[in-house]
């Protein structure tokens, strides 16, 4: 086999995939390069999620006729010289790779105006060909048009996905260079309709507003810029974060910028994590924006191709001041209840009816464990054998009767049955219980749903508006009512009967989070049940008394699928008397 050098258009599509992957790609390297011309409004135009048409239009600088062809040349750029100026780079792009990786796999067009010049120029390249370059009137600042996006590489195009979810990676793109700034005014427009835009009067809150809507806004709080305990006052870190009383299901609302570029680093999300650290249940996550002020030289951009992973000279600092601002303001709003000195002590003489009514009611004449119990301890031979026989439950079996005798680190409720005591984790019940009840209520609406005092509006993502669009028919049987109410806006009606006293907005918002997460169950019926009824339900961390524990599990004995939440995870542990037995060693 001959060692060869690729041809010059090959090599550049080859190069391509490492910068532009996506509509959203495209989208990214335009907004950067209109965004280091000095831009002060910049408007972004799609079609078909990107596919068809991407238009991107800014104020900024512009292009000089004999730079245009220039432009379109690998490692042409107008933002480094030379090898120092890599450790110092305030711009967002300076690689000089993105204007011919995304003129080899589409139609792309280039026209610009330079203020003071006589004319204005049109570059236009076609699938990595020659460049036309003529005289045109324009406007001041530049306009790039791609069309037809990867048509000469049908294997990448076969790999994007649908209209809708290629808009949504659009839509987050531009949303984080609006938040991350909002000194410059930022407008989506697909297929002719404005999804959002920004004032661009450099208040963070407005542009938040402008993109995730005033019911958001108004539930964040301000970090104010502080700098790091060190000889450069340039080491700082302000920006938005969510009260604790606001959340979503996924990470997609956390946004972070070094020095004006959004970036990507898991270190730093964890930072903000670890500050909600007691505020938040498992898996829910805060709205954030933080702007860090890093020294040039202290931050490494050089990383990869596409540019959202930097390095720190000194991470440990820099994650230890996004934990502590974050905390800060979280402390600031909401401190922290102070834990109990000393926890309570039980009677010394714990008396419980030997046969109390409720423990007797529906009681089987032959009741069994529910689960299969692990192997408590290591033993041989045949009696350890026979043992774990004799604590197989039989499958099929309905739950015995349980007697709820207290809760510990209010989250388990400590049941005791006829073979043995059950540990129950009280959420994934109530998950099972509501999920079973919502489900028997399904094409019944008027049983099923729960008008609300008066009708809210919802301003939604464009994954969001996907999912509703998609599922509507699936959500108005579990109770939901909702109408669309113009571009990205809903309006809530009713809601399950589950979810009655809540906001309609924010549930209907947490729902379709949780389901563009992908994860639980099969189908999508049961997958909107399963996060309804997970919302539903009582929470760890919340003291049950023994009348309420024993209300829910009463309930837990009447479903179909006792022994696992909707998601799979077990409701239950069974410890059995005999492995009791065999471990106090009173055998």
């Amino acid at each position: 086999m001959t060692i060869r050098v690729l041809p010059p258009a090959l090599a550049a599509r080859i190069a391509a995939g490492e910068v532009i992957e996506r509509p959203a790609s495209v989208v990214k390297e335009l907004v950067e390069n209109s965004l280091d011309a000095g831009a002060t409004r910049i408007s972004v135009e799609v079609i078909d999620g990107g596919k068809t048409l991407i238009r991107v239009v800014d104020n900024g600088g512009g292009i000089h006729f004999d730079e245009a062809a220039t432009a379109f040349e690998r490692f042409a750029t107008s933002k480094i010289d030379e090898n120092s100026d890599l450790m110092g780079i305030s711009t967002l792009g300076f690689r000089g790779e993105a204007l011919p990786s995304i003129a080899s796999v589409s139609r792309a067009e280039l026209t610009s105006f330079v203020a003071g010049q006589d004319a204005g120029v049109r570059a236009s390249v076609e699938f990595g060909g020659p460049v036309a370059v003529e005289s045109v009137g324009a406007p001041a600042g530049t306009a790039f048009v791609v069309r037809e996006l990867f048509r000469n590489t049908p294997a990448r195009l076969k790999f994007l996905g649908s209209a809708g979810t290629e808009f949504g990676r659009v839509h987050q793109v531009v949303a984080t260079y609006a938040l991350t700034r909002p000194d410059v005014a930022f407008s989506l427009v697909a297929d002719g309709g404005e999804r959002f835009a920004t004032p661009g009067r450099g208040v963070l809150l407005e542009a938040a507003a402008s993109v995730y809507g005033w019911h958001v806004a108004r539930e964040l709080l301000e970090i104010e810029a502080s700098a790091i305990e060190r000889p450069s006052s340039a080491f700082a870190v302000r920006g938005l974060t969510s009260t604790p009383g606001l959340t979503r299901g996924n990470r997609n609302y956390m946004t972070i910028a070094v020095n004006g570029r959004w970036v990507e680093s898991r270190r730093l999300l964890f930072a903000i994590e670890q500050a909600y650290h007691g505020f938040l249940s498992e898996r829910r996550y805060p709205v954030s924006v933080l702007l860090l002020k890093v020294p040039p030289g202290d931050v490494d951009v050089n990383v990869h191709p596409a540019k959202t992973e930097v390095r720190f000279l000194r991470e440990q600092v820099v994650f230890a001041e996004v934990q502590r601002a974050v905390r800060a303001v979280l402390l600031a709003a909401a401190p922290v209840p102070a834990h109990q000195a000393t926890a309570p002590q039980p009677p010394a003489n714990p008396a419980w009816p030997e046969n109390p009514l409720w423990f007797a009611r529906g009681m089987s004449s032959t009741p069994t464990p529910p689960v299969d119990t692990p192997d408590r301890t290591s033993q041989s031979g045949q009696e350890a054998g026979t043992a774990r026989q004799e604590e197989r439950p039989t499958p099929g079996r309905s739950l015995p009767v349980l007697r709820v005798i207290g809760q510990a680190h209010d989250t388990y409720l400590l049941a005791e049955g006829p073979n043995g005591v059950y540990l129950i984790d009280q959420h994934a019940a109530h998950e099972r219980v509501l999920f079973e009840e919502i489900r028997a209520r399904l094409g019944r609406p008027a049983e099923g749903g729960q008008q609300l005092l008066a009708p809210e509006s919802v301003q939604l993502l464009p994954h969001q508006e996907r999912i509703l669009n998609e599922q509507g028919q699936v959500l108005k049987e579990a109770g939901f009512d909702v109408e669309p109410f113009g571009p990205r806006t809903a309006i809530v009606r009713a809601v399950p009967r589950v979810l009655a006293g809540v906001s309609g907005a924010d549930a209907l918002v947490r729902l379709l989070d949780s389901l563009a997460d992908g994860s639980g169950t099969s189908g999508w019926r049961e997958r909107v049940l399963a996060t309804i009824a997970c919302h539903s339900a009582v929470r760890a961390g919340r003291r049950m008394t023994v009348e309420e524990g024993q209300e829910l599990v009463r309930k837990l004995e009447t479903v179909e699928q006792p022994h696992t939440c909707p998601h799979g995870r077990p409701t239950m542990v069974y410890l059995s008397i005999s492995a009791l037995e065999r471990d106090f060693g009173r055998h």
